[in-house]
């Protein structure tokens, strides 16, 4: 073969390579006496149709025969004449001009640019060419900013499309002509060998130079092209390297010129560091270029693509591999352009069950099969290699993997780990993503689906087996088998019940999912709804074969569904503690207990509620809890119950799995905030309104369809979410088409749109909103049928049964009633509520002549009669109204619903409790407590059938959760307690058994004993429902109880006769104080205007005038109870005569504050008053003070000016003197305590547990695991026992150390606060990581930023205003706001 038809094969090598296949013409090779057989089975031996090709190609300047080259163009004619024209062509001109006439190329080159791309050998775009225009421009701007011997590599995995990236940055006048000069070669490499690449050497030397005899070796070639290179006509010469494996093919081409190359393997440039462009290529298509490529495979448009072709992308990332083999299959054989949709659920169910090998090349592509396109990023891996990628067998689709997984994997550290893992990725085989964080940057890894599956067919089951087990015993090593101490690195908490059985370990199940302390880590980590689909996936293995664990599973699930989100939401809650809480015959609660008899250095403490709506009642009412988002703002039921859709600020919908907390889909298109959801009649479809101005209706049944068709499918997948937190897509750079899938689209409003309901039969739509109008649309189409104009924003709307009429409630305190079948809905009445300034929140027909009504403060029926056939007017219109219901002074009513059948209502309260009433009856049934943030949203689960009673109520809230309720086994509900009026007492004999007086929502008055938790007495002189007792209180020796109510009246009960006895009023305003004297022999009551009374027994009553803004607190002097000391709300300080009633001393004068709240020190010469701006004043009290009617004693012996302490800007809430020590608790507003050394004026710390107010402090001296207990929206217990208060406090605090650097200290005088509750440990030994000296002269803390570790009780409801702790610290009790008494006692374990 002479020179010029070498040059002829080198021009039209590409298009040789992509267009001849082997197999057609190996017979006629043979038989025509080109190649001889072994020759022929040398070429077969190669993997790829391409490789055959370029390997025959090699072959056919190497055979001797003169005529090789005329034959081979023979052979050519039969089947690729066009290419044998070519070659025909080429060898009639000895030029490199000779292929000039081929411009009339069918691709949409101009024809000079044309015959310029293919003298320079580059391929020809493949068939449905997708153009991906910003990484083609970002190759085109490296190509123009190279210099002499950089090099641009373009890097990928296999199938990623890197040549042909490569070739389409070539078609470019600007960029061939201006920049290079037409001067441009194109070498396809492929995994050569050294014989190989001197071939291609050579042929690029004899292209550029056919006159002289060929190189010898790579080095010859090598000086060869660089001497070539220096011609002045080829100085800006660019030679384009395709497709290199190897580090030495590199080298060879390093000899001066500019270099494009495209390779997997980005370690291969490692020979020419510093001199290379790294142009990374995703590993898929994005959607949108997807579904473009399929559409041109059919010639159609994007939208007329079957739904399968988005499922075909997802399940193959786009990859063009993938896509390029599958769209002739796809294709009808007969029509290409036809869509058979079961053609493409056939394929789309291969590539789901990765059945690979079944997707055979059918067409120009280079592989026969997806897996042998794979097979060679493989083959060259050497062993340790190879060994490190198999160990990714174990892992799932769509998984990060975090680096410290692999540290454990490999039992490495982290640099051994990242040399093993660089291999990988620079061999494009694993994806390396850096995530940055707050704090740091997290190091992602992952491994491609096509990858994945490829290794788990070379793998036996054993060895797959065996992949898993040592990544089991790698992390069980890693914990010391505490389950409980797995590390969460956002895997292996995810997916650890995935490798326990897939490493055949199920009988670790039970003992691992049944195990608190790892409960508890897999909820802080994944949250409930994974662990719930853990429990439901696994539940035979947990069970255990003789199902002898079925009711622990049972316990668990529920324990979870129902309390899951608190330990999700209480980052140091103790899940020990919160176990403790659930009923006595539960499982968890045994497991527990025995936990926490086997922990003797730990503080627990068992939980009793009183009251109707106790814990357990809640939870047996609780179906599930499910975490949101965010602030749920909509919600409402499937029609089976069994899901939910939600709606948070974002403008998404999402849909639930009730029980497992599962999302199963998102609705997407509105652009702000959904205010309500409402099924059809039929529930079909459902409506939603939002603050974008919109009204949407959803395709319902179509999602459930597909979900219930996907249930039945095999689930790979153990996680529910299928997303770690902080999940990254490494194989989709461009975000998936985010459209809006609504049906319907209605934009009539100009405003905030509130509300939107159906018709019964589904034909219209009401929609209302802050636009003034509610409007009437047809469902089935974008047609607005009506307008009602209305004077203010209409909050509220909904069709009549027969779907004549439609009400709508508006903030002017106005129900209207409007008939669409006399005219154009004209409002024919209008209905007044009672209360001219609430609100309407809700309005539901309860038949055609009736409507039901609640507003911000009552629950109204209004109902109506009138004849059918007489037309309706207005000023006619008679109707009567009843009042079901009024909301208390102190709260209001947020928002309702009612059952179908129109029996229940359903209303939430600002108290975020919801009161289930019947409708007949207008009673109370029920109220249900749990959530902790304003409920914004009710809805009862649809009845399949009219005489089927609703089963659940759903209830959506501002704390990010949706609660699932029992609505069917309720019981009718008793009376729940007040958290404000309640007293409790230790009497003098008993150190922690409590008496407690409580008050409930019946007006009664129940003492109950805290040890057994029976109530020992109820009061039967009930007072008027309209002067409902605010107060009461428990004499110290829990011999006398007194109560006052809203009217000012003040009554005494002897508890041993239990004769009651009216004392008297206070005729001006309510009581704000009652207590007893500390003999009990006087009782105290203060007014709301300062007016106090001093009850002494035989009926002597002293008035004493206290000051005009009102008393915080009183206090008797000296143990005669002579003089009484008067803490103003202006800051004042007087000493008042008992006897008298009249002045003795002014301490302090009034200095125009605002008081919030007093203590004084047990010493009785401190006094403390906290301020709404002032932080804590500090006031010494003279012990000599002698009596003056006028003058202050400012100047008495003893007398100090006082002191300021606090350094937050918000409102003292409480503050309390230790009694062992000079310290001083002091808790604000924004939920922060400090502790203060009130004589040295000096910050000790800042404890910080609390999200509101704290509303009451304790100190505890006698308890060994803690010194302090606050409360506010949660109970937390703080250990001060590091500090020996039994030594010199200023020594302790000249040698202060803190603990972890988590805690707040004073400059130097300060000393470790270690915070616990139940649950927590305190070691000396170990809970102090360093010392700290600093100048004791400091009276300013250096304030040390950080949360101090604390496990939290939670209280059910949103918060709790009293505490009482046994001196003893053993018992304490306080009464939420949900009306929920606590009474918790230690363990008896600790004694």
């Amino acid at each position: 073969m002479n020179t010029v038809e070498k040059a002829a094969l080198l021009r039209n090598r590409d298009a040789i390579v992509q267009n001849v296949e082997f197999n057609y013409i190996k017979e006629k090779l043979v038989a025509y006496g080109v190649l001889s057989v072994q020759e022929v089975q040398d070429v077969d031996c190669e993997k790829t149709k391409s490789a055959k090709v370029r390997r025959l190609l090699d072959l056919l300047p190497e055979i001797g025969v003169k005529e090789t080259f005329t034959t081979f163009v023979k052979i050519l004619e039969e089947d690729y004449d066009w290419i044998a024209e070519r070659l025909s062509e080429c060898n009639n001109r000895d030029s490199p001009d000779a292929a000039s006439h081929l411009n009339s190329d069918p691709f949409a080159a101009p024809d000079s640019l044309q015959h310029s791309l293919i003298q320079c050998g580059i391929p020809f775009p493949p068939p449905h060419l997708i153009p991906r225009h910003t990484k083609v421009s970002q190759i085109r701007e490296c190509l123009k900013a190279m210099t002499q011997g950089q090099f641009v590599v373009i890097h990928g995995m296999a199938g990623a499309g890197k040549s042909v990236l490569a070739a389409e940055s070539m078609r470019d006048t600007d960029l061939m002509v201006s920049t290079f000069g037409n001067n441009v070669y194109w070498l396809t490499v492929g995994q050569t060998g050294t014989d190989t690449l001197l071939t291609k050497m050579q042929a690029l030397c004899e292209r550029l130079d056919h006159t002289v005899l060929p190189p010898l070796s790579v080095d010859q070639a090598t000086e060869r092209l660089r001497r070539l290179m220096t011609d002045p006509s080829r100085k800006n010469s660019l030679i384009i390297l395709d497709d290199v494996w190897r580090g030495e093919v590199v080298r060879a081409f390093d000899f001066g010129c500019r270099i494009l190359m495209t390779t997997r393997d980005a370690s291969v440039t490692d020979v020419v560091h510093g001199r290379v462009l790294l142009v990374k290529v995703q590993d898929g298509f994005t959607q949108e270029e997807s579904m473009s490529y399929l559409a041109n495979c059919f010639n159609i448009s994007a939208q007329e693509l079957p739904e399968q072709a988005n499922d075909i992308y997802l399940e193959s990332k786009g990859s063009p591999m993938v896509l390029s083999l599958l769209a002739p299959l796809l294709a009808d054989r007969g029509e290409y352009q036809r869509i058979d949709a079961h053609r493409w659920d056939h394929y789309l169910g291969k590539l789901r069950d990765r059945r690979y090998t079944q997707l055979k090349r059918h067409g120009s592509y280079n592989y026969e099969t997806i897996n042998e396109a794979i097979a060679i990023s493989f083959d060259h891996l050497d062993q340790e290699t190879r060994r490190s990628l198999n160990d990714f067998v174990i892992f799932l689709d769509d998984v990060n993997i975090p680096a410290p997984v692999l540290q454990v994997l490999w039992n490495c550290s982290r640099y051994e780990m990242e040399e093993r893992i660089s291999l990988l990725v620079a061999n494009s085989l694993v994806a390396q993503h850096f995530q940055e964080q707050s704090s740091n940057c997290v190091v992602l890894y992952g491994i491609h689906d096509l990858l994945l599956d490829y290794l788990k067919s070379h793998l036996t089951a054993e060895e797959q087996r065996d992949a898993h087990r040592k990544l089991i015993d790698s992390y069980f090593a890693e914990c010391n088998h505490y389950f409980g101490a797995l590390p969460d690195d956002n895997y292996i908490l995810w997916f650890l019940g995935y490798h326990l059985y897939k490493a055949e370990y199920t009988e670790l199940f039970p003992q691992i999912y049944l195990n608190l302390p790892f409960i508890s880590a897999k909820l802080r980590a994944t949250g409930p709804s994974d662990l719930l689909n853990d429990f439901r996936k696994y539940k035979d293995y947990i069970s255990e074969a003789s199902g002898r664990n079925s009711q622990r599973v049972e316990d668990y699930t529920h324990f979870i569904r129902t309390c899951g989100h608190i330990v999700v939401q209480c980052h140091h809650l103790d899940i020990n503690q919160l176990a403790l809480q659930q009923p006595k015959n539960s499982c968890v609660y045994n497991d527990a207990l025995e936990m926490a008899k086997m922990s003797k250095d730990r503080f627990y403490l068992e939980c009793r509620s009183v009251g109707s709506q106790t814990k357990e009642s809640m939870d047996q009412v609780l179906r599930s809890t499910i975490l949101n988002y965010g602030h749920v703002t909509a919600a409402c039921f499937t029609q089976d119950g069994q899901r939910l859709l939600s709606a948070v600020d974002d403008g998404q919908i999402r849909m639930w799995d009730v029980d497992s907390g599962k999302e199963l889909h998102r609705f997407v298109g509105h652009n702000g905030s959904i205010h309500q959801l409402s099924l059809s009649r039929d529930a079909k479809r459902f409506v939603s309104s939002s603050a974008d101005g919109s009204v949407k209706v959803w395709d319902l049944s179509a999602v459930i369809s597909k979900l219930d068709e996907i249930e039945h499918r095999p689930n790979k997948t153990p996680s529910p979410r299928m997303r770690q937190d902080s999940w990254h897509n490494m194989f989709d750079v461009g975000d998936r088409l985010v459209n809006d899938n609504s049906l319907k689209t209605y934009t009539g409003h100009t405003n905030e749109v509130l509300g939107a309901r159906f018709s019964e039969n589904g034909a219209l739509v009401v929609s209302c909103g802050l636009d003034n109008t509610a409007r009437i649309w047809l469902s089935t189409a974008c047609m607005e049928l009506g307008v009602l104009d209305h004077p203010e924003p209409v909050t509220t709307c909904c069709f009549s049964d027969c779907g004549f009429f439609v009400a709508t409630g508006c903030t002017d305190s106005m129900i209207r009633l409007w008939n669409g079948n006399v005219s154009l809905y004209t409002c024919v009445a209008a209905f007044h509520t009672q209360n001219s300034s609430s609100r309407i929140l809700f309005i539901s027909f309860l038949s055609d002549t009736s409507i039901l009504s609640v507003s911000d403060t009552e629950i109204l029926r209004f109902d109506w009669t009138w004849s059918s056939d007489e037309e309706l007017e207005s000023d006619s219109f008679g109707y009567v109204t009843n009042c079901l219901a009024n909301a208390n002074s102190n709260c209001c009513y947020n928002c309702a619903t009612v059952t179908d059948d129109r029996q229940l209502l359903a209303v939430s309260t600002s108290k975020d409790n919801i009161l289930l009433y019947n409708i007949d009856s207008t009673e109370q049934i029920f109220e249900y407590v749990g959530h902790t943030g304003t409920v914004n949203t009710l809805h009862f689960s649809p009845s399949t059938n009219s005489d089927e009673p609703p089963k659940w109520l759903l209830s959506g809230s501002a704390d990010k959760t949706l609660k699932v309720w029992n609505v069917a086994d309720v019981e009718r509900v008793e009376c729940s307690l007040s958290c404000t009026a309640f007293h409790a007492v230790c009497p003098p004999d008993q150190s922690s058994d409590f008496l407690i007086a409580t008050v409930g929502s019946d007006n009664h008055i129940q003492v109950v004993s805290g040890s057994s938790c029976e109530t020992l007495l109820t009061t039967n002189d009930v007072e008027s429902s309209k002067d409902q007792v605010e107060m009461c209180v428990l004499s110290h020796r829990s011999s006398m109880m007194a109560w006052s109510t809203l009217s000012g009246l003040v009554k005494l009960m002897s508890l041993d006769k239990k004769e009651v006895k009216t004392l008297g009023h206070h005729s001006d305003a309510r009581v704000t104080l009652l207590k007893f004297s500390p003999s009990d022999v006087l009782l105290l009551t203060v007014s709301s205007e300062g007016c106090i009374k001093i009850w002494k027994p035989r009926n002597e009553t002293v008035t004493i005038t206290g000051p005009p803004k009102g008393v915080v607190d009183c206090f008797f002097i000296e143990s005669e109870e002579k003089t009484l000391m008067v803490c103003g709300a202006d800051g004042s300080i007087r000493l008042w005569s008992i006897d008298t009633g009249l002045p003795i001393s002014l301490i302090l004068d009034n200095y125009g504050l605002n008081l919030t709240c007093v203590d004084r020190a047990s010493n009785r010469q401190w006094l403390a008053q906290g301020t709404i701006t002032e932080g804590v004043r500090i006031v010494h009290i003279p012990l000599d003070a002698e009596p003056c009617s006028s003058k202050p004693v400012k100047n008495s012996k003893g007398f100090r000016n006082p002191n300021r302490l606090g350094h937050q800007v918000v409102p003292v809430r409480v503050c309390r003197f230790a009694n062992h020590v000079q310290l001083i608790a002091i808790g604000y507003d924004n939920g922060t305590i400090e502790i203060f050394d009130y004589l040295r004026n000096t910050l000790q710390a800042t404890l910080e547990a609390h999200q509101s107010w704290v509303r009451d402090l304790q100190w505890c001296q006698n308890s060994p695991f803690f010194q302090l207990v606050s409360l506010g929206d949660r109970i937390a217990w703080w250990d001060l026992s590091s500090a020996r208060f039994g030594t010199s406090t200023s020594n302790v605090l000249r040698n202060p150390t803190h603990f972890n650097g988590s805690n707040h200290l004073a400059g130097g005088m300060g000393f470790p606060l270690t915070p616990i509750t139940p649950g927590s440990s305190f070691s000396s030994a170990s809970s102090f990581s360093s010392s700290r000296f600093i100048s004791t002269g400091t009276t300013q803390s250096s304030h040390l930023d950080g949360l101090v570790q604390t496990v939290e009780f939670q209280t059910r409801g949103r918060y709790a205003s009293k505490l009482f702790v046994s001196c003893d610290g053993r018992a304490l009790v306080t009464v939420s706001d949900s009306g929920i008494l606590y009474i918790l006692h230690q363990l008896s374990q600790h004694d």
